[in-house]
C-alpha cells in the first residue's frame, strides 16, 4: 500500500484593504518636427521607388501587355456593376 503524504501547507490568501489606483496614460507630447522631416524624407523615398519601378514595368513589353490584359478584365468586371 501507498503511504499516506501529510498535506501540503496553504497559505490562505487576504484580500487587501486598499484598492489599486486607475493610470491614465496620456502622450500630449507634440510630434517633433526631426519624426515628421523623417517621415516626409521616408515617404519621398518610397514614392521615387515606386516610380523606378513604374518605369521598369512600361520598358518590359511582355509585363505592359499582362498589365493591359488585367486591366481590361477588371474595367469588365466594373462595367458590369456601373
Amino acid at each position: 500500500m501507498a503511504k499516506k503524504s501529510k498535506p501540503l501547507p496553504v497559505q490562505k490568501l487576504k484580500a487587501t484593504a486598499k484598492k489599486p489606483l486607475p493610470v491614465k496614460i496620456v502622450n500630449d507630447a507634440p510630434k517633433s518636427t526631426s519624426y515628421a522631416e523623417e517621415d516626409k524624407k521616408w515617404r519621398a523615398e518610397d514614392d521615387l521607388r515606386a516610380l523606378k519601378r513604374a518605369k521598369e514595368i512600361e520598358a518590359d513589353k511582355s509585363r505592359m501587355q499582362a498589365v493591359k490584359n488585367i486591366a481590361k478584365e477588371e474595367k469588365a468586371m466594373l462595367d458590369k456593376f456601373c
